[in-house]
Order: structure tokens, then C-alpha cells, then sequence
């Protein structure tokens, strides 16, 4: 376990691999429905790839259409029906290396891409409302949801689609890998607000790993577990100098305030404020540290295999981070402070001028 802790002062002044996507329907009997088609072919043909991980933007679509009758609050997941990648057993190196082993689908992931996504023709705005998650969804065998209670009520002959990125999770242990094709069915399902299901496709997602033999990185660096602050981070001042910022509040962001680094890429980052109020010359006051809210963001790291939980400060300690991939690199994090849209912006009104503090320490826990 590793720990990095900061001081924080608040300041108060007066006034190679193939993809090929090849579906099979199947349909409740009802009026709203999912499909899913493959939108681009996805090459990787260079194996440092496997061990750092790579993006590929747009690998297929989901289409939603909603029949005859509006859908509020609906739910849509995808689920690996294994959870491993099946072999062909077509590769030349079957006999020369044995048959190919089936490779845990877990270092394999998805992203929604909205840029690319269709808004419904009922609403120009949809694809912003309907509420997706926006981090990269680590596949497992389990049922992983892709949009929860959607915001976006589905209308009457509707329709809309959601594109999603295919994310390559590097890992030193995928140099494992035979060359061959690989496939796994990936089933959608799209559920109403009572959680009864409507509508399930299936996408036979098939993964051709071609690399070069000679592109086989023969040396991988190893990495430390590190958690380091930097660019300020280590001491963050929040100035409230006017009427307007007490009461609407004040913010700071750290670019790259954050470094992390693991020899598996697999870690979780915890925040804990060392008591729930601020101090004043050594003392508690009344000022509450979940006035204070703090969000991470991608930094400048290239591929983002992150999630991010923004919280409230507490005295307990709150997952803030969490990361199942980028073996092999240096993970940086913007850090934002912010005061702003707090239902105890109230605490901040007619306190005494001064410097309020608060010791925040990061951890950083093996997964």
C-alpha cells in the first residue's frame, strides 16, 4: 500500500489484431428493440500494442428504435457469454506451440464514443441525455451495464444509436498469445424501468491476432507501485475573495496532479480527509470538508483505462480511482477542487476571515 498526503488550505477574505462484428437477432415480443452492426475493421499488427494497450474508435454501433409506445427509464448492458476469447486452432503455430489456449476476455474492454453516436430524429440533444457510462467498461463474464435509467425517454418510432470504442487493455501477459483468430459472442439487452427484458441481440465479435514475429518487444520495462503529487498538488489554496464566491462557490484543477504507476496496471486510489471539518489555528470549526468535492480526470496519459468516482471529502476513506489495465505505463490525473453546486454552501456565509485547513492523503490498493 502506498500513501501520498497533501495539505490543503481554504482561504476566506472578506467581501495487430482483427475485429470483425457478425450478429444474430433475437427479440421479445414488444415494440422497442436493440440491434448492433460492426462499423470498422481493426488491424493491430504490432505486438507492443498487446502490452500497452491501444484504442480503437468506432469497432460497432447499437441501434435502439422504439416501436409505438414512449420507454422512460431504460436500461441497456452488454454480457461476454464467456468469459474467455475461443481459438480457431487454424494458426500454423497450433502445430508448432499446441493448441491454442482460450484467453480470459478481462483484458478487453468497451467505450462510448458520442461523437459518433446518432442522436434520435425526436431530439437532437439525446445522445447527451441518455446517460451512458463514459469509461472504458472492462468485459468479465458478467452482465455490465452500459446505460442505467436512462434520462432519455425512447418515443414512438424512434431512433438512435450509440457507437462504442473497442479497447485493447495492455498486459504484459498477452505476448502469451498464439497467433490466431479468437471470437466471443457479446449479447446487448435492453430492459424498461421495471427491469423486464425487452429486446437482446447477439454480436459474434471476432479478434484476429497477426503481429509481426520480429515486433516482439523483448524488453518490458517493469514499473513500481508509485503514487506521487506533483504540479502543486501536494498544496491546493481555494481563495474565496468576493460576495459572488461564497456564494456560488470557487474551484482549482491540477493538470496532471497525479501520478500513478503498477507493475499489473491493477489498482484502486482512495481519498481520506483526516477529520470532517476544517481546522483554524490548530482547532475544528464548523465548516464541513464535504463542502468540498473532488473530481479526477484523464490527464495526459494516451489510453485511459480508468474509472473515476468524483466525492465529497469525508473522514472515511472513498474510491476515487480505479484502474484494471495499462500495465507497462505512467498514469496521470487532473485533480479539481471545487465548492460549487454544494447543497452546504450555506457553511461558507458569515464565517471569520482566516486560512482553513485540511491533511487529505491518497492511497493507493493492489486489485
Amino acid at each position: 500500500m502506498a500513501h501520498r498526503k497533501s495539505l490543503y488550505n481554504v482561504c476566506f477574505y472578506k467581501p495487430f489484431l482483427c475485429l470483425l462484428l457478425l450478429a444474430g437477432f433475437e427479440k421479445a415480443a414488444t415494440a422497442q428493440s436493440v440491434q448492433a452492426n460492426t462499423q470498422n475493421y481493426v488491424t493491430i499488427s504490432d505486438t507492443s500494442q498487446l502490452v500497452y494497450g491501444a484504442t480503437f474508435p468506432v469497432v460497432f454501433k447499437i441501434s435502439c428504435y422504439g416501436g409505438g409506445a414512449v420507454l422512460p427509464n431504460w436500461k441497456m448492458t452488454i454480457q461476454p457469454l464467456t468469459a474467455y476469447l475461443i481459438p480457431a486452432q487454424t494458426s500454423s503455430e497450433v502445430a508448432q506451440f499446441g493448441p491454442a489456449p482460450n484467453w480470459p476476455i478481462k483484458y478487453f474492454g468497451v467505450k462510448f464514443n458520442p461523437g459518433n453516436s446518432q442522436s434520435s430524429w425526436s431530439n437532437g440533444n439525446s445522445t447527451n441525455l441518455i446517460g451512458a457510462v463514459s469509461s472504458t467498461i472492462p468485459l468479465s463474464g458478467s452482465e455490465l451495464t452500459l446505460v442505467q435509467q436512462s434520462n432519455y425517454a425512447m418515443v414512438a418510432s424512434d431512433y438512435f444509436s450509440m457507437a462504442y470504442d473497442f479497447v485493447l487493455l495492455g498486459n504484459r501477459q498477452m505476448l502469451l498469445l498464439h497467433r490466431d483468430n479468437y471470437s466471443v459472442v457479446l449479447r446487448v439487452r435492453l430492459y424498461n424501468q421495471s427491469n423486464t427484458l425487452l429486446s437482446q441481440y447477439d454480436l459474434n465479435l471476432q479478434l484476429g491476432i497477426w503481429p509481426q514475429y520480429n515486433s516482439i518487444p523483448v524488453n518490458v520495462p517493469q514499473y513500481p507501485n508509485l503514487i506521487q503529487l506533483q504540479n502543486g498538488s501536494g498544496n491546493v489554496s481555494l481563495g474565496f475573495s468576493s460576495d459572488l464566491s461564497f456564494s456560488q462557490g470557487v474551484e482549482a484543477t491540477v493538470s496532471d496532479g497525479l501520478k500513478v504507476s503498477s507493475n499489473d496496471g491493477r489498482y484502486e486510489i482512495k481519498v481520506q480527509a483526516a477529520a470532517n471539518y476544517f481546522s483554524k489555528s490548530g482547532a475544528l470549526t464548523t465548516i464541513p470538508v464535504n463542502t468540498l468535492k473532488l473530481t479526477p480526470t484523464q490527464g495526459s496519459t494516451v489510453i485511459s483505462t480508468s474509472t473515476y468516482t468524483p466525492v465529497n471529502l469525508s473522514s472515511s476513506q472513498q474510491t476515487l480511482i480505479t484502474n484494471l489495465g495499462s500495465e507497462g505505463r505512467v498514469n496521470y490525473y487532473n485533480l479539481n477542487y471545487s465548492t460549487k453546486y454544494n447543497s452546504n454552501q450555506s457553511a461558507f456565509i458569515g464565517i471569520e476571515s482566516g486560512v482553513y485547513t485540511t491533511q487529505v492523503t491518497f492511497i493507493m490498493n493492489p486489485l
